[in-house]
Formats: C-alpha cells, structure tokens, sequence
C-alpha cells in the first residue's frame, strides 16, 4: 500500500491545480472558433483539451480549421484574438493555493511545479499569483520533446530531485497527468473536477482542497 507520510517533495501540476483554468481555456478556445470561424464547437472535443499544451487546444478544434492550418497558423490567430482579451491569473487562482504552499514550506517540504505550460507563459503566472516563491525549480512543457501523459517530466523533476518516485507526491488533475506520474512511478493526488465530466481515473488519492494535503502527508486522510 501505497504511504503518503515517506513522501519529502510535492510536484504541482499548475492548470487545474494551482490556477481554475481548464473552463477558462475552454470557454476561451470555444469563443475563438464562434467569432473567428463562425462555428460551434460541442462539450465533449473541448474536454479533450483539458491538460492539455497547445498542440492539444488545436487537436480539440482541427476539425473546425481550414484545411490550410497547421499548427503554427493556428497559434497565430489564436494569440491575435486573444490579445485584448487578458486573463485576470490572480483572480483565478485557487484561494487553497497559496496557504498549502506556505503549509509545506513550513514543514519541509520541497515543492516544485512541472506544467505543460510554456516557459514564458507559465513564469508570467507564477509571478502574477506569487507562488514562484515556493518553487524550488519549474519545469515546463516547451523544455521536453513531449508532454504529458509522456513522463518525461516527471522523471526529470525525480532526477533533479535526486529522490526515488515513492519519495514524491504528484498533485494533478488531467488524464494526461495523472498518465504520466504513474508511467514515471510516482504515486499521485488529484484535485477532483466535480464541474465538468473529466476522466481522473489511476491516482491513489482523490482531494476536493489543496487543504486536504496536511491530512495525507501526514497519515490523517485514507
């Protein structure tokens, strides 16, 4: 059986975990193809999205492009419309955030961010939310050949570490996470997503609140 209390690091994904973003990515993706394409997208290709890096936003909706797009014109319309349509990152933040963080600092905890995000993206949000300052060091989705569910991020985050996987916590909430931190052999937590249908199946433990981490790491949550 797998035992919470041997872990000494915590690896956070950040979309979905730290930050509400997946309705947000959503609904933004879904309004890009209503004002740009002039179509409609359903509920279920925009939850493939969710953990999802860019490629994977363009997989949702490829069928939705002119035949011309690739991937790179996609991204060029897609960060032009958004443009004037800034996402407000600290009032997104999840209000369990920051207190967890402070929680695990304070006990000794190491703590480290591993985010399919790109790096310039993903710096500009843990500036803006002020959780940069917990991180020991952040690994992002353009520094590998892969994204999740590939668990190349997660070993990385074991090797800089210098810890075994029994050692580490993953804190996800996508199929594509929680894929790759079992496939690098590190058990996992996941944040549940009571609002939308999303597949979370293969953690060890499921947390409503990043509030709930005290509990587990200390053998008070089952």
């Amino acid at each position: 059986m797998i035992n919470a209390t041997a872990v000494e690091a915590v690896i956070f994904d950040m979309d979905g975990v730290l930050i509400d973003s997946e309705v947000v990515y959503m609904n933004r993706l879904r309004w890009f193809v209503r004002d740009f394409l002039g179509k409609q997208v359903p509920e279920e290709r925009l939850l493939t999205m969710v953990g999802a890096t860019g490629n994977g936003h363009f997989e949702a909706v490829r069928e939705y492009c002119p035949p011309d797009w690739d991937i790179e014109v996609f991204r060029s319309h897609y960060r032009e419309y958004g443009k004037d349509k800034p996402i407000d990152y600290p009032g997104i933040l999840f209000p369990d955030a920051l207190p967890a963080l402070e929680w695990l600092k304070g006990h000794g905890y190491r703590t480290v961010l591993a985010t399919s995000t790109v790096r310039e993206k993903a710096e500009e949000i843990k500036a803006l939310c002020g959780f940069g300052a917990y991180m020991e060091f952040v690994l992002c989705g353009d520094m590998f050949r892969e994204s999740k569910p590939n668990p190349e991020i997660y070993l990385r985050c074991q090797e800089l570490l210098k810890l075994p996987g029994e050692k580490c916590l993953v804190v996800e909430d996508s199929p594509y996470g929680i894929e790759a931190a079992v496939r690098a052999g590190i058990p996992v937590a996941v944040r549940r997503e009571r609002r939308f249908p999303v597949d979370q199946r293969g953690a060890d433990w499921y947390i409503d609140s990043l509030a709930e981490l005290p509990g587990l790491l200390t053998g008070g949550l089952k």
